[in-house]
């Protein structure tokens, strides 16, 4: 496999990736009026489906431009935002996964085009693309690897505080183990715990994984 047979596919993923999250972000606002829109980025899936789609058109544009001049163009900046991406659908997934064992009281919905995309086929692509994508020369340090959480990081500092202000409401509270009125603070903690231990892993996984299969462009 040849580093401009990479290069194609990497373009090929981006764009697939761009346009799956952003009709279903249109299908999404198009479904709802422009208050009840601007409420579903309480949830991380808007947030992430929002972050992986931008990250997307960014990397088709990168990778044109890489397949034009021959030539290498942001990759170690860029492999961390794809990293990011990977981990943040990952997590969304797993989240409505979760959502249909009887002891979570979440309500899943995944019948709907926006809602199984933004929770079953944008996840699988973004692995995909990361996995696909060159590897940095050296060993990725450990400590950038907790760099996978910055968005999860800032989604729930964020909400956390419109939670608290009232901004957001207690019926239009996103997940459950927000709702700390209803739990013990131990139990939010938790799942925060969990949260970032999983994207640890999952950051560990992807990574070592993406520098196996990049050994294939280098053949």
């Amino acid at each position: 496999m040849t580093e401009l047979l990479n290069r194609r596919l990497n373009l090929l993923l981006s764009v697939l990736l761009f346009a799956v999250g952003a009709s279903s972000l249109v299908v999404s606002a198009l479904s709802k009026d422009e208050e009840n829109f601007l409420m579903t980025f309480r949830y991380m899936t808007m947030n992430g489906t929002t972050f992986t789609t931008l990250t997307a058109l960014i990397l088709s544009i990168v990778c044109a431009a890489e397949l034009r001049t021959g030539r290498s163009i942001l990759r170690r900046q860029l492999y961390y935002f794809r990293l990011c991406a990977a981990v943040t659908e990952c997590i969304i997934a797993a989240v409505i996964l979760l959502s249909f064992f009887p002891f979570v009281p979440d309500d899943p919905d995944l019948l709907t085009y926006d809602s199984f995309c933004m929770h079953i086929i944008l996840p699988l692509l973004t692995i995909v693309s990361f996995l696909l994508n060159p590897s940095p020369a050296e060993s990725v340090h450990p400590l950038k690897r907790l760099s996978c959480a910055w968005l999860i990081t800032l989604y729930a500092a964020v909400v956390t505080v419109l939670i608290l202000t009232g901004a957001i409401p207690q019926d239009k509270i996103p997940y459950s183990f927000m709702d700390f009125g209803s739990h013990p603070l131990s139990y939010s903690i938790c799942i925060g715990c969990f949260v970032y231990s999983f994207a640890y892993i999952l950051s560990v996984w992807l990574t070592d994984g993406n520098r196996r299969l990049s050994r294939l462009w280098t053949q």
